[in-house]
């Protein structure tokens, strides 16, 4: 195993925190999985050493560069579950993933979410339907998640996973664990640090968004260069 011990049982501890407590957490290397903690909600029964099915989220999420959010059948592991799989380029581990297995009744939370052609912002004491062609941006904040516009800013309730399941996801993309870009409001893409970018916008303002190096493979992937 190349992941050091103390760097998986740091990152273990790390997503509890922030998990409910009925996620299952597996942790992959390579072509197999090195660590798995079962929820009491969802257990796919994977042991360390497993290898990684093919067509699963994880294997999805490793060959896409990105993060892979979706629905799974029974037919891979048993049970039908929701996963969230992402690849650890952050840490500096390529060939490795981390993959939240959540059941489906608490998954089907956020897909109940209704879809609309426009997002519900506050400023102020009101409450206003946006359209989503008007929104250049989504950022969190402090635990708040913001709508920016061409002029304003307004305050929405939902997360940014929340919303990356609410909108059309061939016009926004989740370029930053902070930050969702509406595709056409990109005026350019300029090179960073790393192998990541920076995203000049279609905006009075100019303003400029990252793409982190944990999304960068997958922005590429989804804008085609």
């Amino acid at each position: 195993m190349d992941i050091p011990f103390e760097n998986l049982s740091g990152i273990v501890k790390a997503i509890s925190r922030i998990l409910p407590w009925d996620v299952s957490i597996a942790i992959s290397e390579h072509d197999r999985f090195v660590y798995y903690q079962p929820s009491s909600t969802v257990d796919l029964k994977i042991k360390p050493g497993d290898l990684i099915k093919e067509g699963s989220v994880t294997m999805q999420a490793l060959h896409s560069g990105g993060p892979i959010s979706m629905y799974m059948e029974e037919d891979l592991y048993g049970v039908p579950y929701f996963a969230i799989s992402t690849p650890l380029h952050e840490l500096g581990l390529e060939k490795s993933c981390l993959t939240a297995v959540i059941p489906p009744f608490l998954a089907n939370e956020i897909v109940k979410l209704p879809r609309h052609k426009f997002l519900i912002g506050k400023s102020e004491e009101k409450w206003i339907p946006i359209p989503l062609e008007e929104i250049a941006y989504i950022d969190s904040e402090n635990g708040r998640t913001r709508i920016f516009t061409e002029d304003d800013q307004y305050i929405n309730k939902h997360t940014l996973f929340e919303l990356e399941w609410l909108l059309p996801r061939n016009q926004y993309i989740r370029c930053h664990r902070a930050y969702i870009v509406n595709v056409d409001k990109i005026a350019e893409i300029l090179p960073d640090f790393h192998s990541t970018f920076l995203l000049s916008l279609k905006t009075k303002r100019k303003t400029q968004i990252p793409v982190s190096q944990r999304y960068a493979s997958h922005f590429r992937r989804l804008m085609g260069f």
